[in-house]
């Protein structure tokens, strides 16, 4: 029943997020479908303002062209006018000195002006003359002036004028708002979200589109020059021998071919100790002694945590003891057991390695072989090799079997299958036969090759792990089994 609740609550809460996201996408959809439409609304309403204003701006310029016009001619009737009001203010000016010049001397000679033939009458005379003669052109000039001003007030110019002005400013006044409208328009368009991203998204279109171009031909153009320039250079390289050949080398008893099998029957002497993957220990005595061994070797700790030989068993006996060896976990995978005689070495990844049966007394001899100045080495990023002394044994792994053959002829075997090799062979790389295969990722840029005149290689059948540290390598885009080839793990 609980089972069955927990069950229900699992699939109500992986459906309720699932709507959670729906209504997340729904409400995000909803939002830029309503801001590109304010968008658009803006963007047509700014248009219709620019082209009102465009039509108010070409009637504008036409009323300026039609009142610079007509103020030119009202301008020439308004200083006509001008002219005639000048002359007759002049002549009423004249007209008021000489009446006054004429008080002042009717004042001044009171009795003499009685005297019909004195010199004050004659003058006072020659006033009346020139103030008659004044008053005349006067009146002369205050008829024209009259008259201009009635021709200046019925002129259709002036009205026309008047009326061109009254248009040009409620014209100005219509392009002002126009303008004040336009730039609010255009301030809430570069406001908008959706406008900014989509001119981001204009902006970074040419960058994306290159590197995306980048992202596609630059690993072609890699891969050719790795497969058609530097693999032949380095297929053409000489092997490399890690150890000499011992001056009295022992052949070990190996079978040559598929000589793995899915279960192993150690007999593990007095003086022997098996030190041993605790996830293969199918079976063993209760008389056996078991214990931890911490790590496989003290001087490569963090070599044998990244293979996974940490805390392994640790298993002897007073008398001889049989122990029965199987994967526990891995149904494909098949055991063998490499035999290491003493002044012999071999060449053993141990992420292939699930023990070691060793003298009681002795430690599991791991020497360590740098090759940084070796093309082989770069090409493949394995630059250090680990090398296993005898005398000792080795229990190899390897999914769908483990696979053994003799060194006599060269040979080639893919690279992630290859799990050891004896020390004094040579080993170097060799392309892959078909560009196609590799470009695809079917194949490695490289194949193992294998040559001497004595010593074997082995490899697993099915090189496809799913371990631990296969799984991490995933998670980690590859950047976990480059480490651990580059230290031969």
């Amino acid at each position: 029943m609980g089972k069955l609740l927990l069950t229900v609550l699992r699939f109500a809460s992986e459906k309720l997020r699932w709507l959670v996201l729906i209504i997340v996408v729904l409400l995000l959809a909803s939002w830029l479908k309503h801001e590109w439409q304010a968008l658009e609304k803006t963007q047509q309403f700014k248009q219709q303002q620019q082209q009102a204003q465009a039509l108010v701006q070409k009637r504008h310029a036409e009323l300026l062209a039609a009142q610079q016009k007509t103020a030119q001619i009202s301008q020439q009737l308004l200083n006509e006018l001008d002219h005639k009001k000048n002359l007759m203010q002049r002549l009423q000016l004249e007209l008021n000195q000489l009446r006054e010049q004429r008080q002042e001397l009717w004042d001044e000679h009171w009795l003499t002006r009685k005297n019909p033939l004195s010199e004050t009458s004659q003058q006072l005379r020659e006033y009346n003359l020139k103030i008659s003669a004044l008053g005349g052109q006067l009146k002369l000039s205050q008829q024209a002036y009259s008259a201009w001003q009635q021709k200046v007030i019925s002129s259709p110019e002036i009205a026309k004028n008047r009326q061109l002005l009254t248009d040009l400013a409620q014209s100005q006044q219509v392009l002002n708002q126009l303008s004040t409208s336009i730039i609010g328009a255009e301030n809430s368009v570069n406001s908008s979200l959706v406008k900014q991203l989509k001119e981001a998204t204009i902006d970074v279109l040419p960058i994306a589109i290159s590197v995306l171009l980048s992202l596609i031909f630059i690993p072609i153009l890699l891969k050719i020059v790795l497969y058609f320039g530097i693999a032949p250079l380095a297929s053409a390289l000489p092997a490399i021998h890690l150890l000499a050949e011992p001056s009295n080398p022992q052949s070990p008893m190996i079978n040559i071919g598929h000589s793995s099998s899915h279960s192993l029957k150690i007999d593990l002497a007095p003086t022997q100790e098996l030190l041993l993957h605790p996830d293969y220990l199918q079976s063993f005595s209760q008389h056996a002694q078991k214990s931890t061994q911490w790590f496989l070797n003290a001087s490569i700790p963090l070599t044998s945590w990244a293979a996974g030989l940490v805390t392994l068993v640790r298993l002897r006996g007073e008398q001889s003891e049989t122990v029965q060896l199987a994967s526990m976990y891995h149904a494909f995978e098949e055991l063998v057991i490499i035999d290491i005689p003493q002044g012999a070495s071999m060449v053993c990844k141990p992420r292939g390695l699930v023990g070691v049966i060793k003298n009681r007394e002795q430690p599991v001899h791991i020497s360590k072989h740098w090759r940084l100045l070796s093309l082989h080495g770069w090409l493949t990023l394995q630059l250090r090799y680990l090398v296993f002394h005898g005398a000792c044994q080795l229990i190899i792994k390897g999914n769908g079997g483990v696979v053994i053959e003799q060194a006599t002829q060269p040979r080639l075997i893919q690279q992630n299958a290859t799990l050891g090799f004896s020390s004094q062979i040579g080993y170097s790389n060799y392309r892959c036969e078909t560009f196609i295969s590799y470009y695809l990722g079917k194949d490695a840029l490289f194949n193992d090759r294998f040559s001497g005149a004595s010593g074997i290689y082995f490899y697993e059948q099915s090189p496809h792990h799913q371990t631990a540290q296969t799984h991490q390598s995933q998670k980690m885009g590859g950047v976990w089994d480059a480490v651990l080839k580059v230290f031969g793990i």
